[in-house]
């Protein structure tokens, strides 16, 4: 369904503005409160196994899309996030699940067939696809996603989004069953971040966006490691533009993607003034 896209060029597009940077231009990349300060995190995860070979083609054999009735089901509108890109509105606030009707691409960085996004609970911009999951919405959160790069990609930024910044009660089904680690550590790292969901809901400028690109770095069938990009933006050191690069880490339990949590993780990204060879995941 998506037509093939190129991997972005060494020179940076022209830099959207600084408004609202932290929160408004990334749906995987996440504001933290630290120090007083908002900051964006992703897991940096440390865990280094071998990489595994590209993804076989396949054609999706998950069953039937299933959603949740509250809401009802299909689509109230189309708005765009920070950068302009579109963001489909679900009339289920937990998000619409979509049919399972593509094919896993074979290259590990490619595109899930179908890619959509879409804003769920009035504030996380999370990814939908008809290749790779998610395929239901199970006690009010999207999951379900291949054991594949792309359903990996999907996961990671998905379950992030969801546990940060979608209301409580889809937060506490992610912390208890989407994530890897110690209860110790998701008590912790939740107790300081679930605030950047009031913070996105009070200041509109400070919402998500999608990421722009993805490549995924590691892939075993047990674990998999992703970098993301979001932008770009310009603040008064960068007015040339720079991408917020940030990974994530996931691991595979119990028949499905978790994020990994530790004590430091999810952290800081890094500054680029590039994402070439990164595989576009936005229009």
């Amino acid at each position: 369904m998506n037509a093939p896209r190129s991997v972005f060029p060494t020179t940076p597009p022209t830099p959207t503005s600084r408004k609202g940077l932290w929160l408004s231009v990334i749906a995987v990349v996440v504001v933290l409160a630290i120090a007083g300060v908002l900051v964006v995190v992703l897991n940096r995860g440390t865990t280094n196994p071998t990489t595994a070979p590209a993804a076989t083609s396949a054609t999706a054999t998950t069953p039937s899309p299933t959603s949740a009735a509250t809401g009802g089901a299909g689509f109230t509108g189309t708005t765009v996030d920070k950068l302009n890109k579109p963001v489909q509105l679900p009339a289920n606030p937990a998000g619409q699940i979509l049919p399972q009707t593509g094919k896993t691409p074979a290259d590990t960085d490619g595109v899930p067939d179908g890619l959509m996004w879409q804003k769920i609970y009035d504030l996380p911009i999370v990814p939908f696809s008809t290749s790779d999951g998610p395929t239901k919405i199970k006690d009010g959160v999207a999951q379900g996603w291949a054991h594949t790069p792309q359903g990996a990609a999907l996961a990671a930024t998905s379950i992030l989004n969801t546990w940060l910044l979608a209301p409580d009660a889809a937060s506490t089904v992610v912390q208890k069953t989407l994530l890897s680690g110690t209860e110790a550590d998701i008590a912790a790292r939740t107790k300081t971040n679930r605030p950047l969901r009031m913070v996105g809901l009070t200041d509109p400028d400070l919402g998500p966006g999608a990421v722009a690109g993805v490549q995924v770095d590691t892939y075993t069938n047990n674990f998999a490691r992703i970098s993301y990009g979001a932008g770009p933006v310009v603040d008064d050191t960068n007015p040339d533009g720079f991408y917020q690069v940030s990974t994530l880490s996931v691991t595979w339990q119990d028949g499905t993607w978790k994020l990994i949590v530790t004590p430091t993780t999810p952290d800081r990204g890094e500054q680029r003034t590039t994402i070439a060879g990164m595989t576009p995941w936005t229009d």
